[in-house]
């Protein structure tokens, strides 16, 4: 199955820090997973009007846990479009 792209930043003692630099097995883990759905999900997503996906995906996590996606898109259609299949 096909997917888009997701990269992933762990807030890791106040700075964001790319996931491949957590040493944690665990966390990271848990978070390439989550970023391996979201990025499945994501990749069904196309704009009605303008025929493209979403680009640059982004996993932001917080110290506790709360993951915050950010991306490109190129109008809100997308974006509903987006909020509509993570919901």
């Amino acid at each position: 199955m096909s997917r888009v792209p997701v990269s992933v930043l762990v807030s890791v003692r106040g700075k964001d820090v790319p996931l491949d630099q957590v040493r944690d097995p665990s966390v990271v883990r848990a978070f390439r997973q989550l970023a391996d759905d979201v990025g499945k999900k994501l990749a069904t997503v196309t704009c009605p009007q303008h025929k493209q996906g979403p680009t640059q995906v982004r996993l932001a996590v917080d110290h506790a846990g709360n993951a915050d996606l950010r991306y490109e898109s190129c109008c809100l259609a997308l974006r509903d479009a987006v909020g509509k299949q993570l919901a």
